[in-house]
């Protein structure tokens, strides 16, 4: 598209919704009739990124297509069905990032192109889990670079007899996801194809493949990783063919008719480290249709995969091979570490973690109370970044070979198109050295950006051998240049000589907003209305008597955290406030913009009124009204914009019966004011 010639409002339309996060919304799905959406479909079409959509218990019958940015959840497998029209794929995914799609039953996919499958993904990101896959050609085909995640599935009784192509329970081509925690059964075909050179960053973790009619998995020109799995009862267990060579490890490969490893036309398919060949005593599923394929009690596969803690099961234990093993297994925890890739840990001292990664919060650190108690951080919500921002990561154990990194940046966007460039912002660090008397010197190096070599920009070094100040942190990004809006980081990993590394790497969001606060005292007013001069004296007739200020406390962006207006008299003496508001409790229903007020007017006699100001000095002194808003925009360390208006006035009670002639001030007029007076009589010095 040439964006120079798009109509002006559609330019109007890309700002917005790069600028500012979209507010979320909840779209339900009832076959019911009567119900506002009862196709799923219709609900897709009109969702937006962020948004979420809930699918009632209930069989529809359509081929869906998915959309970036929205999950789609399903009631649960044995609940919520899609069964297709048999005419194509089910469920189909092209380029789709940011998305969930979980708790289906899929079924039904079209059966004259050998390519349709019951959920076909073509490039994209997105996540596949805890659905039922069964009755198609294929159950998941992944194409086009994808780096999509299938965690926690049943892929069950798919492929067909009577054709003469091979089909699939889960094929993936040019591709690099991560397989976890399912279970791929009874397939009429082979039960995992991974494919061609590009698909080695394939990671094939914890999953239990049984039954199937022809190979277990086969690495075609592949060298995936195939860690902690079972593969049992099928034709063959592992078979590696044409140059594949996967990186095989702490299986349990036991039991299949042909061979249990078959290597074939220069692949090799051998065991490797760990690997067991045991009956798995597995207690099959009540149905072909529920989860199942359970470790008996006395299983050789628990405790038996790879003891690196980073594959522990969730309650501590050693790993266990099969779909119930690892940090992803039994009990979802949400995440599956890795010995391998790269994760983002903190930024400033916010963990990762604690940044919301989807939806209109996308990129907004919300830090929960027992993360801002246990690290004593302040409990952010909603919380932008700006500033400088430290940005902190951890390479796996296992990759030593990783010795340079750049951190890549891009504008975040709904479709998923980005175009990444090297950050180059100058990082140094301290190097300690214990000398062999005992004594320690240090020396500030340089660790990115380094010269350009092979012409690679934004090259930094990685500094875990020795002791260094900040071991972790990956650069130190000034976001003050940038464009408010949300951006998205990544890693890139190089080798001595400047190869690129292939590894997972984590992909952090953040939303940058860098615009200042705006805090002005418009006028104070009289209780008529009639503005007052600053630096005047106020007659006032009484403690109480109403003056009112217009204010202005606000963040352009939506992201003000709050503001008070507060009264000082005297030394430094509080007089309580007029008004203050605040995000947190208050304007939060709606996550996640507040703007604050503009031209607002408030009475200091309500404030008076509900104790939170007390009444004015009698016979008078000198006031200062002080405003102070803060934005909730982090560097990760504290909040870093905010904006004070100071207004100064001299306030006198003067009461309408007041007495000039009690000069003595007892109420009274009278031979003592006299005396006072003829005391003074004929002075001319009394102005000196």
């Amino acid at each position: 598209m040439n964006f120079s010639r798009t109509i002006p409002a559609l330019l109007l339309w890309l700002l917005i919704i790069f600028t500012f996060p979209a507010l979320a919304t909840t779209y339900t799905v009832d076959d019911d009739p009567g119900a506002a959406f009862t196709h799923i479909q219709d609900a897709i079409n009109a969702a937006s990124a962020g948004d979420t959509i809930l699918v009632k218990e209930g069989e529809y019958r359509e081929n869906i297509t998915l959309k970036s940015g929205i999950r789609i959840l399903g009631a649960g497998f044995d609940k919520t069905t899609i069964r297709g029209n048999r005419n194509g794929n089910t469920v189909y995914a092209n380029g789709i990032t940011d998305a969930i799609f979980d708790g289906f039953t899929v079924i039904d996919s079209g059966q004259d192109s050998t390519s349709y499958a019951g959920i076909r993904i073509n490039g994209g990101n997105l996540v596949i889990s805890n659905n039922l896959v069964t009755n198609n050609l294929n159950g998941i085909r992944i194409t086009g670079a994808s780096s999509t995640i299938i965690r926690k599935n049943i892929i069950t009784l798919n492929g067909r007899n009577d054709n003469a192509y091979l089909n699939y329970g889960i094929i993936s081509l040019n591709s690099t996801p991560l397989i976890t925690n399912n279970i791929i059964s009874s397939t009429s075909g082979v039960g995992v194809y991974i494919g061609w050179e590009d698909s080695s960053g394939t990671r094939f973790i914890n999953n239990t493949v049984v039954h199937n009619d022809d190979s277990g998995i086969w690495c075609y020109r592949s060298s995936p990783v195939i860690k902690n799995n079972i593969f049992a009862f099928n034709v063959s267990g592992i078979s590696a063919s044409h140059g594949g060579t996967p990186q095989i490890s702490y299986n349990d490969v036991f039991g299949n008719t042909w061979r249990d490893y078959d290597s074939q036309s220069d692949g090799v398919a051998s065991p490797g480290t760990g690997d067991i060949s045991a009956d798995p005593q597995l207690i099959p599923p009540p149905s072909n249709f529920a989860r199942g394929y359970y470790l008996g009690a006395a299983s050789p596969c628990i405790d038996a995969g790879d003891p690196n803690p980073l594959y522990n099961d969730i309650d501590g234990t050693r790993n266990d091979m099969g779909a119930y093993g690892g940090p992803d297994g039994a009990i979802s925890t949400g995440n599956v570490s890795l010995s391998s890739g790269f994760v983002f840990t903190t930024v400033g001292n916010i963990p990762a973690s604690e940044i919301t990664q989807g939806g209109a919060q996308r990129g907004l650190a919300n830090v929960s109370p027992e993360a801002a108690s246990d690290l004593y951080i302040p409990q952010y919500t909603d919380a932008p970044f700006g500033g400088r921002l430290w940005i902190s990561g951890l390479f796996g154990t296992n990759d030593t070979n990783v010795r340079y990194y750049r951190v890549m940046l891009a504008r975040w966007n709904i479709w998923g198109l980005y175009h990444y460039s090297a950050l180059e912002d100058s990082l140094k660090k301290v190097l300690y050295t214990i000398n062999s008397d005992g004594s320690i010197t240090s020396t500030r190096e340089l660790i990115g950006p380094l010269p350009n070599w092979k012409g690679l920009r934004g090259l930094y070094k990685r500094t875990d051998n020795g002791y260094w100040s900040h071991p972790d942190l990956k650069i130190a990004w000034n976001t003050t240049g940038l464009t408010n809006g949300t951006y998205i980081l990544t890693v890139e990993a190089y080798d001595s000589y400047l190869n690129k590394v292939t590894l997972n790497t984590d992909r952090l969001i953040l939303h940058i907003d860098n615009s200042p606060v705006e805090a002005k005292i418009n006028a104070v007013m009289d209780n008529n209305g009639q503005s007052i001069d600053e630096c005047s004296i106020i007659n006032l007739a009484s403690t109480t008597e109403n003056l009112k200020f217009n204010i202005t406390a606000r963040h352009p962006n939506g992201f003000l955290r709050d503001y008070t207006l507060s009264v000082l008299y005297g030394k430094n003496r509080s007089a309580g406030y007029i008004v203050k508001d605040q995000y947190v409790g208050s304007h939060d229903v709606s996550p996640p913009l507040w703007t604050g007020v503009g031209n607002a007017t408030f009475d200091s006699q309500a404030a008076m009124n509900a104790h939170h100001l007390i009444p004015w000095q009698d016979p008078g002194c000198a006031y200062q009204f002080h405003l102070r808003a803060i934005a909730r925009t982090t560097d990760g360390f504290h909040y870093i914009k905010a904006a004070t208006f100071d207004d100064h006035y001299y306030l006198q009670i003067t009461r309408p019966n007041y007495c000039y002639g009690d000069i003595d001030d007892d109420g009274v007029v009278d031979g003592a004011d006299l005396g006072l007076f003829l005391d003074d009589y004929g002075r001319t010095d009394c102005h000196q």
